[in-house]
């Protein structure tokens, strides 16, 4: 859906396109492993592989992106509250690391470990000087101020491990 609505605007080039249809198809694997994960199925050697050198995959497809441009720590104004000169901000931080207890096809039990996305949400004064861009954002979270960062929302607090407001969600 996205080659075509992409394509249709013309918006590729061809190099783009044939790296979005090599990661097309490289999801399409992935879903068919995380299905057969679900359903308590056995992976064949070669899907094994395949989730063993996922990152080696990607690199053909990042390789010519910018540094700049794969950063996972953005930021988006959500909601403007005028009478309260506030922004409800909406961010990403950087990465947390989660730890997931899976089930094997043989019933045994083990610990799969990786990074994900961390999330913030907070309100932030609306003035345009003070307005958050992703390189404002960036450097408030390498603060060394810790009453400058923001905190987790209270919901996200229970996943992140007792005393750790930053990283590293706990199992």
């Amino acid at each position: 859906m996205t080659i075509r609505g992409l394509t249709n605007l013309d918006a590729l080039s061809p190099e783009a396109t044939q790296r979005l249809k090599a990661l097309e198809d490289m999801l399409g694997r992935l879903i068919a492993i995380a299905t057969k994960e679900l359903a308590n199925q056995a992976l064949s050697e070669d899907e094994y592989a395949f989730t063993k050198d996922f990152s080696a995959s990607l690199e053909p497809m990042t390789s010519e992106i910018p540094p700049t441009h794969l950063k996972t720590t953005l930021i988006a104004d959500v909601y403007t509250h005028g009478p309260e000169g506030l922004v409800v901000e909406e961010a990403v931080g950087k990465l947390d690391l989660i730890v997931v207890a899976c089930s094997a096809p043989d019933g045994s039990i083990f610990l799969a470990v990786g990074p994900v996305l961390s999330y913030y949400e907070f309100k932030h004064p609306m003035s345009d000087s003070d307005r958050l861009s992703d390189e404002s954002w960036q450097l408030l979270l390498d603060s060394p101020y810790k009453p400058k960062k923001p905190v987790r929302p209270r919901w996200y607090i229970p996943l992140i491990r007792p005393g750790d407001n930053s990283s590293t969600i706990r199992p």
